[in-house]
C-alpha cells in the first residue's frame, strides 16, 4: 500500500511485520477504505473524534502493557497510522 509507505516513522520491516498479522491488516484496511469512501466532513469529523478517543485510551493505562511488546508494538503502529492519516493537517501525510 503506497500510502502506508508514505507515513513518517514506520520502516518498511516494521510495515511488513505488522501487516503480516490478519487483524491489524484488517484494521488497517479499514481505515483506508472509510478515509477514501466516505465524503461526509460530518461523517469524517465524527471519524476522527472517535479515532482520537481510541487512541488516548491506547495510553490511558500504558502499564497494563508492560511486558507485553507485541501489544504495545501492534498499537504504536495502529496509532501512528490513525495520526497520519486522521488526526494531523500535514497534507503529504492526508493524501492516500
Amino acid at each position: 500500500m503506497k500510502s502506508l509507505s508514505a507515513i513518517k516513522g514506520i520502516s518498511k520491516n516494521t510495515r511488513k511485520s505488522k501487516m503480516s498479522n490478519a487483524r491489524i491488516q484488517q484494521i488497517v484496511t479499514l481505515l483506508y477504505v472509510h478515509r477514501n469512501i466516505v465524503t461526509s466532513a460530518g461523517v469524517l469529523n465524527k471519524g476522527k473524534a472517535k479515532l482520537k478517543d481510541l487512541t488516548d485510551r491506547m495510553d490511558k493505562h500504558a502499564d497494563y502493557y508492560q511486558g507485553y511488546d507485541m501489544i504495545r508494538s501492534a498499537f504504536g503502529f495502529l496509532k501512528k497510522i490513525i495520526e497520519a492519516w486522521y488526526l494531523t493537517e500535514d497534507p503529504e501525510n492526508n493524501k492516500i
